[in-house]
């Protein structure tokens, strides 16, 4: 059985521990399955009856297509009667693809559990915030802490695994579907919320003391008087945030006795779908399991936002991570049943599938192969149309597969070169920004990218992505910003780091709420503030919704770096320090004249405290004067938007170039010559002008023999 590890601190230990116990630890892989690229759909021919699987398997060789993700909505089909298993239609598809050279990933049925198994156990479903329980015939709508879901859920996922471990053309595993922080408000999960809160906090009386429930008249006198926080009561922030995170775990347990359960007969690979933006710990979710995937249904016009996800999943350290959904052309379903455009204009489709395999993507998978018949989703796009056609788009698809299958062997063979640069990023202060925003409006994964991450990538320096379970030993600069609580265990680790040469940049809004979301008494940013050489003084909000009779605060840059004063955004704090570089000041306002951007030198190292947003231009000036004084040089220079990634070694260097916007764009690459892999044009200039979405794949250093382009 898994035995589960509370903490007594709210990220310190929790993040840094190995939480569960497990019979088999995650395999560090470079890869799964072949050493090869991956190039499929979700396929449910379960759903559909009479259709010839010959005919579709026909288009998926047409198309180039080499894998399918399959079965994890079909437990009513895998046990029609409690502990009747019936695979062998399963088996028959799996064989009949297999055949044909298309592997297959399956996934664990427990999203939809079956009709006996609701009508028998109705307890299974989740009760929501209102007291109404959730029913049979829609997905994910389970409570996870039912020890009844998950005994029949450990039964049907080692069925499975006993069935399918070793057959030839399954590759591996995904756990569920799509796992949700969904909330349950069942007596058992009040029990175990009770139970958490004790391991936790040790005593009432502490729990009392760091939440300050003197105040409103809060305070309890023993742990089960501690509700379970409803959405339209104004709960204490610490009680909203304890709550989410130990839904979370209930997440976790859940999937770890799917883990547990498919390891006993089986040592393929397993993952799990997850979906950028959410709040749920993907870091502490993907944990213990074998490689990192994500789904991806952003449309074109942000591109460059889904660009940060693949350096997220990447920064997991599970080797080359997958794409496991994307529509192949549009995107439609939910309650309403709109339909939405993904890849639009021409090209655009290529370059967003270009873009997850350039970054370090083993597999890309089209959601779905075609369109449902009915029921929930029938206007989300698909490969094949309801009535069996191809779809408008299915020539570039087939394009797109020939690609793939032409440069495997070379992205195989050159993996994406390691970075110097990271930055983090952390569900668990997405959870804090959304219960306390302090700046109004704010959504970290919006502001994350475009505030922070963007700048770092349009001043063409290569970066990773990290979280708190990160090596960061490799790194030279790395920025920590919208970070409100910083696990104990974190400060002493950048600490250390700091003090042995590297540059970490803080802030803003990070390090200003201590490990029990609670207010630091001692300084602004608590223990930090010593061992930095930097203080706050005092810290004013910025009205995103201001008029224009408002007065803008503005971030001025020191004239060496040649940036115009820009509004400042998300908060101000000034800044004070003894002996530290002041790098910016603020105009106007109450803090006219105040220092925000701070440099102090602690160690070998430094640390830059940055007390507000200085505006996108400021933040690409500071990006590319801190890279260079660590001896970090970008990749290029131009427009914004474009994307580039080194892969290979000094021997043979390639640069993938991508844009990402559906205009032209120029780039200046830091040498002269080389050639493009996919047009085998030649260049002798490092001027390039890039067509809406155009891809490249360029290797370094070839000699040049034929005319330039």
């Amino acid at each position: 059985m898994i035995k589960i590890i509370f903490s007594f601190t709210l990220f310190s230990i929790l993040l840094f521990n190995q939480l569960f116990a497990q019979t088999s630890e995650a395999v560090n892989r470079k890869h799964i399955a072949k050493k090869q690229l991956y190039y499929g759909a979700a396929y449910y021919p379960e759903a559909w009856t009479g259709v010839d699987i010959r005919k579709d398997i026909a288009h998926m060789k047409a198309l180039n297509m080499n894998v399918m993700r399959m079965a994890e909505f079909s437990w009513a089909l895998m046990e029609p009667e409690e502990g009747k298993y019936e695979f062998g239609w399963l088996h028959k598809i799996i064989d009949e693809l297999y055949k044909n050279d298309i592997e297959v990933i399956l996934g664990t049925p427990t999203a939809t559990p079956p009709i006996w198994l609701a009508t028998k156990h109705p307890e299974i479903f989740l009760i929501d915030e209102d007291g109404n329980r959730r029913q049979h015939g829609a997905r994910r709508n389970c409570n996870y802490s039912n020890k009844i879901y998950q005994e029949y859920s450990v039964k049907i996922c080692e069925a499975l695994a006993k069935e399918f471990g070793k057959k030839p053309g399954v590759i591996g595993w995904q756990t569920d579907n799509e796992f949700n922080l969904a909330e349950d408000f069942t007596p058992e999960t009040q029990k175990l919320w009770h139970q958490w809160l004790e391991q936790k906090y040790g005593t009432i009386d502490h729990l009392n003391k760091v939440w300050f429930t003197n105040l409103w008249s809060q305070r309890y006198e023993k742990f089960s008087q501690i509700p379970m926080p409803h959405s339209r009561i104004w709960h204490h922030p610490a009680l909203r945030l304890d709550w989410i995170l130990f839904s979370e775990e209930q997440v976790i347990i859940y999937q770890n006795l799917q883990l547990e359960a498919i390891r006993k007969y089986s040592d393929l690979p397993i993952t799990h779908d997850g979906m950028p933006g959410q709040q749920l710990n993907y870091p502490k979710l993907f944990k213990d399991l074998d490689f990192s995937t994500t789904n991806v249904y952003h449309s074109f016009q942000v591109y460059n936002r889904v660009q940060s996800n693949y350096d997220r999943i990447r920064g997991y350290g599970k080797g080359m991570h997958w794409l496991f959904e994307t529509a192949p052309n549009h995107s439609g379903g939910g309650k309403k049943g709109n339909a939405w455009f993904i890849h639009q204009p021409e090209g655009s489709m290529r370059a967003a599938i270009w873009m997850n395999y350039a970054m370090g993507g083993q597999g890309s998978l089209f959601w779905l192969w075609r369109q449902q018949g009915a029921g929930q989703e029938m206007p989300h796009g698909a490969i094949l149309s309801a009535w069996g056609q191809p779809v408008a788009n299915y020539d570039e698809l087939k394009n797109l597969g020939k690609e793939i299958k032409d440069l495997g062997e070379l992205l195989m063979e050159h993996p994406v070169k390691g970075a110097e640069v990271a930055i983090y990023y952390d569900h668990d202060n997405d959870k804090v920004l959304r219960i306390e925003e302090s700046a109004n409006g704010i959504r970290y994964y919006n502001q994350w990218t475009n505030y922070f991450y963007r700048p770092i990538s349009d001043a063409y320096i290569h970066r990773d992505v990290i979280n708190w379970y990160s090596d960061i030993s490799q790194y030279k600069l790395i920025f920590l910003p919208l970070s409100p609580i910083i696990p104990e265990a974190g400060k002493e680790k950048l600490k250390k780091w700091v003090e042995q040469g590297g540059t970490l940049v803080l802030g803003p809004m990070s390090g200003y709420r201590n490990q029990y979301f609670g207010a630091n008494t001692d300084f602004a940013l608590g223990n930090l503030e010593p061992w930095m050489g930097i203080n706050v003084a005092t810290r004013l909000p910025i009205d995103k919704f201001a008029d224009e009779s408002d007065i803008n605060l503005k971030v001025k840059l020191n004239q060496s770096y040649g940036v115009e004063p820009e509004n400042a955004a998300l908060w101000s704090e000034a800044l004070t320090s003894k002996k530290g570089e002041v790098l910016a000041t603020y105009l106007n306002g109450m803090h006219d004249g105040k220092n925000a951007i701070i440099e102090n030198k602690v160690g070998k190292g430094k640390v830059v405290l940055i007390g507000s947003f200085p505006g996108k231009s400021a933040m690409k000036a500071l990006v590319l004067d801190l890279a260079k004084d660590q001896n970090i040089s970008p990749l290029g220079e131009g427009d914004p938007d474009v994307l580039i990634v080194p892969r290979g070694n000094q021997d043979n260097e390639y640069y993938f170039v991508i844009n990402l916007k559906n205009e032209e764009q120029e780039v200046i690459l830091p040498f002269q010559q080389f050639s493009d892999e996919f047009t085998e044009a030649k260049y002798q200039s490092g001027k390039l002008t890039l067509k809406p979405f155009e891809v490249m794949c360029l290797l370094k250093n070839r000699q040049i023999l034929e005319k330039t382009r």
